[in-house]
């Protein structure tokens, strides 16, 4: 049976989700989902607003869908960094505001250790950051979907009669059944998949950083 996740989006610079290109890619954050036995391919993710995202940005979020993906695919993280589809979402850390949230920077060394790459997750000075590392490799897969809806700064309001779809806590939730079909038919007949907006967080860049 379908099922929905559903969290809260403290932080949103487009690394997690990071929606760039032809998927969008929940590969590091969320190690409870991504390592979740019971998720599969053809459920559904979403993140809605917080209060931290509001006193960020100075906007009201709480309430409203960040993002909504669909996962078409899951890999581990080490067959992620190989394949050439996702070669672009390897970071470079002095390149465009997408490069620097590439979410693609695990693989493992000839001993099974784990590698970061210089990433958003490294520390200030571009060497590893083992608290990342336990974090993101805890769940050790990459979610994928070409069936998605990034709203980010752009974020609309959860309609009322399906706002028991928001998780308000730490963690995830799974959204009641009953409100599945609705949920899904509300996101599919009001927008078009893709991206609809720009990153909450990059609100506190330059603007002229960005380049899409």
């Amino acid at each position: 049976m379908l099922k929905i996740y559903s969290y809260v989006v403290d932080h949103d610079f487009g690394l997690a989700p990071n929606p760039f290109g032809n998927y969008c890619t929940l590969a590091v954050c969320k190690g409870s989902i991504r390592s979740s036995s019971n998720l599969n391919t053809g459920d559904w993710i979403i993140g809605t607003g917080s209060r931290a995202l509001e006193q960020v940005s100075g906007k009201k979020y709480i309430s409203k869908l960040i993002y909504a993906m669909q996962v078409d695919e899951i890999l581990n993280l080490e067959d992620y960094w190989a394949d050439e589809r996702f070669g672009y979402k390897k970071p470079v850390l002095n390149g465009s505001l997408v490069t620097m949230y590439g979410d693609n920077f695990y693989h493992k060394d000839e001993k099974g250790n784990w590698i970061q790459e210089n990433s958003a997750h490294s520390l200030s000075n571009g060497s590893p950051n083992q608290a990342h590392i336990e974090k993101d490799t805890r769940g050790a897969r990459a979610l994928i979907s070409e069936n998605f809806y990034y709203f980010g700064d752009q974020a609309p309001f959860i309609p009322k009669t399906l706002k028991g779809a928001c998780h308000s806590g730490v963690g995830q939730k799974i959204v009641d059944e009953r409100l599945n079909a609705d949920l899904i038919n509300w996101i599919k007949t009001s927008f078009n998949p893709g991206i609809h907006g720009d990153p909450v967080n990059w609100v506190t860049y330059n603007q002229t950083q960005i380049n899409l």
